[in-house]
């Protein structure tokens, strides 16, 4: 009775209920994803992250409360409200510690120590960015290995700020020889600005190349062996896990409290794998098949956002 209850009210709203395709072109078959469905974050999947975390001159505390799973949907809010940082610990001494509040609060979440993603494997989240003064959405993945940061490598699947309405930056990013010092492979994507649809942002990795794609193109790419470490490793080849998150001026203009609260939506987010991995492929649970609307057809690069 729930599920025809539920079935009427999509129904009377203009959605229809389809299956998340098992296979796509290329032998990738479905192994994991959430298409929010449910009423509140699934903990099995994600994690939030909490407080001040990263990105010295962003302005914002990450909390529970602006991460919501509404209509089908992940909505990571931004709100213009005084916040205190979780993290907050004066007798610490990193900088993440030290601020007891921020103007802002947003949303972030990630699978890390929940879910790592091996190669080869094909991550498809769909998405539509919020609008507003200062806002710095952004889609990225950091692998999991020996390495600390730059050299564990980092995919920035999507990166925007709002000073830029039309302009999407991709990246691949790696420590230069495995050391310190960031080697970086950037392209932009123009599209006549991101925020007024949703898009499809794709990293699809194998054991020859990495690839950016959006909305079906590939924008970005680079080639496996290009994260060659001398000592014999590749941090792209070694599993990865996913963030979401909007961060508050930093890389972005300065924002203007009067366009908040906005929000960034996930439509979805899907794992593909193929190959031997393929074998232990999953099928979606109930739960996790889908229930969509019809789809219609300046600045220096600071730190992490």
């Amino acid at each position: 009775m729930r599920h025809l209850l539920l079935t009427c009210c999509l129904l009377a709203a203009g959605v229809t209920i389809a299956d998340v395709p098992r296979t796509l072109e290329g032998g990738w078959r479905y192994a994991w994803g959430d298409e929010f469905t449910g009423s509140k974050l699934d903990t099995s999947k994600w994690k939030h992250e909490l407080g001040v975390i990263r990105n010295r001159d962003a302005i914002q505390t990450y909390t529970k409360d602006c991460v919501k799973v509404r209509g089908g949907k992940l909505l990571l809010i931004s709100k213009a409200k005084e916040t205190k940082n979780s993290n907050y610990n004066p007798r610490k001494e990193h900088w993440t510690h030290q601020i007891k509040s921020m103007p802002y609060a947003s949303g972030s979440v990630t699978t890390r120590d929940v879910k790592h993603f091996p190669c080869p494997g094909r991550l498809e989240i769909r998405a539509k960015i919020p609008k507003a003064k200062g806002v710095w959405p952004a889609l990225w993945t950091m692998h999991v290995n020996q390495y600390g940061w730059p050299a564990n490598g980092e995919i920035d699947i999507l990166e925007h700020i709002s000073q830029e309405p039309d302009t999407c930056y991709s990246l691949f990013r790696w420590g230069h020889n495995g050391g310190s010092q960031e080697h970086k492979v950037i392209r932009t994507t123009s599209i006549p600005d991101y925020s007024k649809d949703f898009h499809t942002y794709v990293l699809e990795w194998d054991e020859a190349t990495m690839r950016i794609l959006i909305d079906g193109n590939e924008v970005n790419s680079t080639p496996m062996s290009a994260a060659d470490y001398p000592d014999g490793n590749n941090p792209l080849r070694t599993p990865c896990y996913l963030i979401m998150n909007t961060a508050i001026d930093g890389w972005a203009e300065a924002p203007d409290a009067s366009q908040y609260p906005v929000q960034f939506e996930i439509d979805y987010v899907r794992y593909y794998t193929k190959g031997e991995a393929a074998d232990t492929a999953a099928e979606p649970a109930d739960d996790d098949k889908p229930a969509k609307k019809k789809r219609s057809k300046k600045s220096k690069k600071k730190n992490r956002p």
